[in-house]
């Protein structure tokens, strides 16, 4: 109590001598505004080159960017808000209990990148539409509204559109390799409508990923995070270094109010080059792929598999350096299941190029030739592989596949997974063509559980829990019942479906 007086009775000294602080500094007389005016005429030759810089930025990059709308011209059967929500939350439900016949709208930006009239925004701006229901505003007021949609590819949410026309001024693409975080940007683009709004920040951070909860799971990501001010209808829109080169593509938010709040995401060029010129050649995408499910070697994965931190991990795997991208599971009969990789593995090179993470692991996948072999080197229990894989097109189903994610209920008891297991005897071994296998034979999966959402099914076979052999029933429960005591995640390895994610 005497502390928080003295503090209280502290506070008229302390504000008094914070104004006469502050009231020292302004000008008095007519001298002193004389003073203060030539001092900032003085410093105004210092920061007047960066004030060109951004005015020559704007001037060069808005004729290439373009305003998005979008409306059905039908009433649709699902209520829509008339205005979208912002591009970092979850589109509008499929079953909306509140249905009426609101039309559906949307606001967003486009990128003019080729002088024919070529247009890349993102793919969920037009997504839902067709093409007599997009109009497109030039920088100069005017509107086209005879639209072609060239392609989209929802992995990466590109989409490329086609205006009629000529002698249009098309944005440049910069290093993204270059780009490090510090760097001045500036956005463009139509926040709630606003055409042509330049808004400027710094790069936060490079390479994030799981930003968009896109309904699709399986997507390439690799996202410039930036506080320059994003908002509703930015999306699609450019995202540019100091000499007025594109580096991304605005495309989220992360909000609580709807609104800007100073984080925002861009889709890297390193995935929109490619993806556009893919599509502008094509029509779609063609892509190589491996099959596999991975994670970063970090503590989020050290949690999952039981261990301490990512050091263990190393000491586990046999790792010379924490690097590198887990392999959490092998989907069957894709490129990798043919070419011996396993779950736990590590991919640490591809073609001869470093594989740090799993962002390194999609670049060089990405950048792999249909129908090429590539040399895959994996540590599998300390020690080096190199495999030969035969890079496979990506087919078009292969966005249901990803490792899987389960939440416990609120009060786990033994069977709160909805998951049942019993011995893997030499004879139900043998019977299911399983012998010398060891493990616990999945029986049974309770209906709606968080088991069957995660598709383990009746006669799947549970071989670990987190590193950890798993041999009998008994083994099994004394580890899970473990994990669901610590509350913390982990991960049971499903023979032929890899890691399984418990969390």
């Amino acid at each position: 109590m005497k502390r928080i007086r003295g503090l209280f009775f502290r506070w008229p000294l302390i504000i008094t001598l914070s104004f006469l602080h502050v009231h020292s500094v302004f000008a008095t007389s007519n001298d002193d505004l004389g003073k203060l005016k030539q001092e900032l005429l003085e410093l105004e030759k210092i920061t007047k080159p960066l004030i060109q810089t951004f005015r020559k930025v704007s001037q060069l990059v808005s004729p290439s960017v373009v305003s998005l709308s979008t409306e059905k011209k039908e009433f649709s059967i699902d209520r829509r808000d008339t205005e979208p929500p912002p591009p970092s939350q979850n589109f509008p439900p499929k079953n909306d209990p509140h249905a009426d016949n609101t039309p559906k709208k949307g606001l967003g930006s486009g990128i003019i990148i080729d002088e024919r009239g070529y247009i890349l925004t993102n793919n969920h701006v037009i997504s839902g539409f067709s093409e007599d229901e997009i109009t497109v505003v030039t920088y100069n007021g005017e509107q086209y509204t005879r639209v072609k949609i060239i392609g989209t590819d929802p992995n990466t949410d590109i989409a490329v559109i086609k205006i009629e026309g000529e002698d249009f001024l098309p944005i440049t693409f910069g290093d993204y390799e270059e780009v490090q975080v510090g760097d001045w940007v500036i956005a463009v683009g139509s926040p709630f409508g606003y055409q042509q709004t330049v808004s400027t920040g710094i790069i936060s951070a490079k390479g994030r990923t799981h930003v968009i909860p896109f309904e699709l799971p399986f997507i390439y990501e690799d996202f410039f995070q930036t506080d320059a001010a994003i908002n509703p209808g930015n999306s699609g829109g450019p995202l540019v270094n100091l000499r007025g080169e594109l580096i991304g593509v605005n495309t989220a938010i992360a909000t609580r109010s709807g609104g800007f709040q100073g984080v925002g995401f861009a889709i890297s060029a390193s995935i929109v080059k490619e993806t556009v010129e893919n599509i502008m050649a094509t029509g779609t995408v063609v892509r190589g792929y491996l099959g596999v499910g991975t994670h970063d070697i970090n503590t989020e994965l050290a949690v999952i598999l039981g261990l301490k931190d990512k050091k263990e991990i190393a000491r586990r795997f046999g790792l010379p350096a924490e690097k590198g991208a887990f392999v959490l599971e092998v989907w069957s009969d894709t490129p990798a299941s043919k070419a011996g990789i396993s779950p736990g593995d590590i991919i640490f090179e591809i073609g001869g190029k470093k594989i740090e993470n799993t962002i390194d692991l999609q670049h060089a996948i990405r950048r792999a030739k249909v129908d090429a072999v590539v040399i895959v080197k994996v540590v599998r229990n300390g020690v080096e592989n190199a495999l030969e894989v035969l890079v496979e097109r990506q087919p078009q189903d292969l966005g249901g596949k990803t490792y899987v994610a389960i939440r416990k209920l609120d009060e786990p008891t033994k069977f709160s997974l909805g998951l049942v297991v019993n011995e893997l005897n030499p004879e139900i071994a043998k019977s299911l063509g399983l012998e010398g296998e060891h493990g616990v034979l999945v029986v049974d999966v309770e209906t709606n559980s968080p088991s069957e959402r995660a598709g383990i099914q009746p006669g799947d076979v549970i071989t670990k829990v987190g590193t950890k052999e798993v041999r009998s029933v008994l083994e099994f429960m004394t580890l899970m019942e473990e994990f669901l005591e610590s509350n913390t995640p982990v991960s049971i390895f499903v023979k032929n479906k890899g890691f399984i994610t418990l969390k």
